[in-house]
């Protein structure tokens, strides 16, 4: 999936929720079913998904059912480890890891990317697909550059990996020493030597604050600004963490782990991954 090519609010919702696209997600996986609701049972596989990222996961409102890339690409797995049945669950960046933990979830599949402190936690599947950390502003504020935000606020959502590495991206490019200077635990907020950052809820909340002027920039992952990109705003050309590695979360040491890494990677080997990749792209 490139990113090369952005596409607009409009249509990405468009092509996420087209009848078209809906029908033929049903035909494809006919044995598993779409709910907002449930827990793991015997024969059903449960996962935690997100309900807004266009063309990845989005949960249509009319008629409650999921669709997107993660979305097929789960039904797929629940097919191929033997499940008669698999639900969907919402989760949010603030609650996916503890859905997980609490086993409310089987596995999360939802933009969720490996780190090395996540990995502490949880297991991960090979990665079905590859990202980056990517700068949003309007182009009212003339931000041309990432050095152009130095003294300036950044916003994130709260829960993803945004946040600690846009203090590393600080730290290696010499605009920041890195340290905090003030933290604000109920907010998220944190004050650095030369930019501050703000976390909010969830992105339809941080796009908000980007239009309203209360932070300069909003930092995302590529895939998830598409929800948010139309001809009022620019990603800056010059920034970019990479990579942001997505891929299937279970519990840590669980007997389900090496049975969805396995599957995973024949996905991978015989394109189906790839299949999936372009059918939302």
């Amino acid at each position: 999936m490139q990113m090369d090519h952005l596409v607009t609010r409009r249509n990405a919702c468009r092509l996420a929720i087209s009848a078209t696209g809906a029908a033929l997600a049903a035909m494809l996986l006919p044995a598993c079913s779409n709910s907002n609701s449930g827990m793991s049972g015997k024969g059903k596989l449960s996962v935690g998904v997100r309900a807004d990222i266009v063309g990845f996961s989005e949960r249509n409102p009319n008629n409650g059912k999921y669709y997107g890339f993660e979305i097929d690409l789960a039904n797929e797995l629940a097919n191929r480890l033997g499940y008669g049945d698999c639900s969907f669950i919402t989760v949010t960046p603030e609650t996916r890891e503890e859905m997980l933990s609490s086993g409310k979830v089987d596995c999360l599949i939802a933009c969720y990317s490996i780190s090395d402190e996540r990995k502490k936690l949880f297991d991960f599947s090979p990665a079905y697909y590859t990202d980056s950390v990517i700068l949003v502003v309007e182009n009212t504020s003339l931000i041309q550059s990432f050095s152009q935000l130095e003294g300036g606020t950044i916003g994130t959502v709260a829960g993803t990996n945004a946040a600690p590495q846009l203090a590393a991206k600080f730290l290696e490019l010499g605009l920041s020493d890195g340290i905090p200077r003030q933290q604000d635990a109920e907010s998220g907020s944190i004050d650095y030597d030369t930019w501050h950052l703000s976390q909010y809820a969830s992105y339809a909340e941080l796009s908000q604050a980007l239009e309203a002027g209360d932070v300069d920039a909003m930092a995302t992952d590529g895939a998830i600004a598409k929800t948010y990109l139309d001809g009022e705003r620019t990603v800056l050309p010059d920034f970019g963490i990479n990579p942001q590695r997505y891929a299937v979360a279970t519990q840590k040491d669980s007997e389900l782990s090496p049975k969805i890494a396995a599957k995973v990677r024949s996905m991978l080997k015989d394109k189906t991954v790839d299949k999936f990749i372009n059918k939302w792209n």
